[in-house]
């Protein structure tokens, strides 16, 4: 069981981290699936690089659809929209983001942490559990994410989330994830200060290493070898 009780939540997800905001980060990469039975989903990814303080992770929001698109309407009107308002916010731990990659990528049959189906997370208000696996049908492959929130407050009113990722879309954000494990474990790189004029930079901000003393020069294998040793033009 993942304890969720210190996270930030949906204010994390939210929120505009400046470090990665100077980095030129996008917050936000999202996924949409309406219909005009007005029962899609929608998804968005964010990362939260690590930092002195805190771990890295990912955070992903799930949301139903809320109308459906109307080509007759006008401006925001003429598409679908969801109901971001009542999503249900996900924290994946760096080892957690790693599973779903190898889901992603073939090297497990579904989601699991510590030997068990799904991962489950608890926080003092609510259960959430997370299911990934290869979509069954083969008529329309990719990979089916699953949210299941169940209130603490009221256990029969448990919400769940299903998002159908299509072949390229699993492959395009597994890309996308795997480029970010870096700062999620170490976050992002601070810029040095500009080195003085005529300096060296040493590596990891050490100074740079004494220039190399001068040697006397070591004689060729070749001219150590007598004559005849076919080393050599001695035809």
């Amino acid at each position: 069981m993942y304890d969720q009780t210190n996270i930030q939540g949906a204010a994390v997800f939210a929120a505009s981290d400046a470090s990665a905001a100077k980095a030129g980060f996008n917050m936000h990469l999202s996924f949409y699936h309406a219909n005009a039975k007005n029962t899609g989903f929608a998804i968005q990814f964010s990362v939260e690089p690590a930092s002195p303080d805190r771990d890295g992770a990912v955070f992903f929001s799930i949301a139903r659809q809320k109308t459906v698109a109307d080509a007759s309407a006008a401006g925001s009107d003429r598409f679908a929209s969801f109901d971001w308002q009542n999503k249900a916010t996900v924290k994946l731990a760096f080892i957690e983001v790693a599973e779903m990659l190898m889901v992603f990528g073939g090297q497990a049959a579904c989601l699991t942490h510590a030997g068990k189906d799904g991962l489950f997370h608890n926080s003092p208000s609510a259960t959430t559990s997370v299911t990934l696996k290869r979509a069954d049908d083969p008529a329309r492959p990719g990979f089916l994410l699953g949210v299941g929130r169940t209130p603490k407050a009221d256990p029969n009113a448990r919400q769940y989330y299903t998002f159908a990722f299509w072949p390229a879309e699993a492959f395009a954000l597994r890309a996308a994830l795997s480029a970010q494990m870096g700062i999620l474990a170490f976050g992002i790189p601070k810029e040095r200060p500009p080195m003085p004029a005529g300096a060296r930079a040493g590596a990891a901000g050490f100074p740079p290493p004494p220039p190399p003393s001068a040697a006397a020069p070591v004689p060729s294998a070749a001219a150590a070898l007598p004559a005849g040793t076919g080393f050599g033009d001695d035809f």
